[in-house]
């Protein structure tokens, strides 16, 4: 479809923050950003900022990718009835005579949201450029399906196994995303189907452990954040009896909305399921649903007077199955912004991460914010660099649906003509920037030291009213001056924001800088000191050189990513940290200036390429 300024200004008006993230995410060009603040400079008389950005979005050729980065979140453009949502062409299959079940409908205020959130994770799996069957995301970089799906692949792994031969020349796998984007991927783990099955027979009993038809394929990028991901559920959903289903998969490759019908599971310990939901071919591989909308297994085909499932619970706890999920499920350490070897590498800053991590996992903990400290002053590399790792770590850690829902970020930029720091904050986070004291404290009714720390008072407590009616988690990112100066009224209004903001459960305070200023908060130099912190304080993450402890965290998480290898030795991550800080400088052995950090980029990248065989 062709994106209209209409359809867009409706969205803008209800989720302005989730169409800047989008433009973010399809506007790549760090020295041309392209952000709706930007975009409203460009307005004419007789337009608004929706007039441009379909302007923009249209000659960008980006209408559908748009449209999918908002369905990923839940964001429909059109409004559509339960006619539209549904396939009204997919008749039940009566073949296979299923009781209906009780109850016998789907919720519509749950199944419409997620047939909008569904067709952008969904996908097809071409393979050598023809398309054989359904799949989904089901992580940041892993798609779903069966394996029969990808029959030509399997054969000639397991030729080459049998042979002892190269893998490298395997048919290619490309993962067809909903927006029409083609993505190359690779077969990481599989159970194949047994060719009983072909002839519609269930596989014997002693084959129950060996095939059973799924397979999962990996893309090079965290795709998966964009077009959104069934999050699989930790235990697999089972029940006996018929059950609603419904099954999202591309009937004949082409696309189709959502089919429901029922499906049976007469014991626990069934291997394959039956259901009527009519399909054709390129369905193979589509993820099926029950009317709680949790995954419960993936379409295999249709045999006779059947179609049938393959159950989530057969398979989900084995262990190559298992690994994989879990291996890419968000972590505590970030490598990298894009999880790409050619974007911004991060080297070390685990100190960093971790804070974020903690408070995340701990949302109770005495930990309120990070405290980005330099060794020496004249150091600018890191500071403003934290803002990216912090929406970094936020879109990598979280679902797609919450990190627009649960957290909202904020970078508040402070400079040497800074007057009223008070009501700069209140400008960038809540609009407005009329903050006053109360009667007794106001101006000239008090020291302005007092009206300070009161108006620091009232609009801390704003800030934390504002965050929780909305479910939201503030992280408020200071920027330090150009000059680590602020004018004396802009300092003083900051040693007192700092006293309230950490006070309040919704707000973080990550800081940039101010080592020359006197703030109370507790400083805790490690994750451990927290639990016994007596009042709320900020992690110290402290900046100016990196070792070779920092380059070997980076270097084991970019293999783990980037190669085929599910461990590096530990003979060859010592090696490869002696290759990449050879004859740098510092003040002390294994400890290198960060000034030595872009030829530490330059070698981890040519390093990492070669071992994991990246072009």
């Amino acid at each position: 479809m062709t994106l209209t300024a209409d359809q867009l200004r409706k969205v803008i008006t209800q989720h302005e923050p989730v169409v800047d993230l989008a433009l973010e995410q399809l506007f790549t060009e760090p020295d041309m950003p392209v952000k709706l603040d930007a975009l409203r400079m460009l307005t004419q008389d007789d337009q608004d900022v929706a007039d441009v950005l379909a302007k923009v979005i249209i000659q960008g050729g980006l209408s559908r990718s748009l449209e999918t980065f908002l369905g990923a979140r839940g964001i429909s453009l059109v409004d559509r009835d339960q006619d539209e949502v549904l396939d009204q062409n997919a008749a039940a299959f009566a073949g296979a005579e299923i009781a209906e079940p009780d109850p016998k409908d789907f919720e519509w205020d749950k199944l419409g949201p997620f047939a909008t959130r569904a067709a952008a994770f969904r996908c097809r799996i071409k393979v050598d450029d023809a398309i054989e069957g359904s799949g989904a995301f089901v992580s940041k970089r892993l798609v779903l399906t069966a394996a029969h799906v990808i029959d030509k692949v399997i054969v000639a792994i397991e030729s080459a196994q049998t042979a002892g031969a190269d893998e490298a020349n395997l048919p290619k796998i490309t993962v067809k995303a909903s927006d029409g984007k083609e993505y190359l991927a690779r077969c990481i783990w599989y159970s194949p189907v047994h060719e009983d099955e072909r002839n519609g027979i269930d596989p014997p009993e002693t084959a129950a452990n060996t095939h059973k038809d799924v397979a999962l394929l990996r893309v090079g990028l965290p795709i998966g954040l964009n077009y959104g991901f069934c999050q699989l559920p930790s235990v697999a959903v089972k029940w006996t009896g018929s059950r609603l289903m419904t099954l999202v998969h591309y009937p004949d490759g082409v696309v189709r909305g959502m089919t429901t019908g029922r499906v049976q599971r007469d014991t626990l310990t069934d291997r394959r399921l039956n259901h009527t939901i009519d399909t054709m071919g390129g369905s193979s591989g589509g993820l099926a649903f029950d009317r709680d909308l949790k995954f419960i297994g993936i379409h295999q085909g249709r045999w006779n007077a059947f179609r049938r499932l393959v159950p989530h619970s057969s398979f989900d706890a084995v262990p190559g199955f298992a690994n994989a999920i879990n291996d890419d499920q968000p972590r505590r350490y970030l490598w990298s912004l894009e999880d790409d070897v050619n974007g911004q590498i991060v080297i070390g800053r685990q100190n960093f991460f971790a804070g974020l991590a903690h408070m995340l996992e701990e949302p109770n903990s005495q930990m309120r914010g990070i405290w980005i400290r330099r060794r020496t002053f004249d150091q600018t590399t890191g500071l403003s660099f934290g803002f990216e790792m912090l929406r970094g770590f936020l879109k990598n850690r979280i679902l797609p649906t919450d990190v627009i829902n649960k957290h909202a970020t904020f970078l508040i930029a402070t400079d040497l003509n800074e007057r009223d720091l008070t009501a700069t904050l209140a400008l960038e986070v809540l609009g407005t920037a009329a903050v006053a004291a109360r009667p007794g404290v106001r101006a000239g009714e008090t020291s302005d030291v007092a009206q300070e720390r009161d108006r620091a008072m009232r609009l801390a407590q704003d800030l934390q009213d504002r965050a929780a009616q909305s479910g939201r988690t503030y992280w408020l990112f200071f920027e330090p001056p150009p000059d680590n100066k602020l004018s004396d009224t802009a300092r003083t209004q900051f040693e007192h924001l700092m006293e309230w903001l950490i006070t309040h459960p919704n707000l973080r305070v990550i800081l940039a800088g101010f080592e020359q200023y006197a703030i109370e908060p507790l400083k805790f130099e490690t994750i451990g000191e927290v639990p016994a912190g007596r009042k709320p304080g900020l992690l110290v993450d402290m900046i100016g050189q990196f070792t070779d402890a920092d380059v070997r965290v980076t270097l084991s998480a970019m293999l783990s990513d980037l190669s085929q290898e599910e461990n590096t030795a530990p003979a060859v991550l010592d090696d490869l940290v002696r290759r990449v800080t050879r004859d740098m400088s510092g003040d002390r052995p294994s400890h290198y200036s960060f000034v030595e950090l872009d030829r530490a980029v330059t070698r981890i990248r040519r390093f990492v390429k070669a071992f994991a065989e990246i072009d």
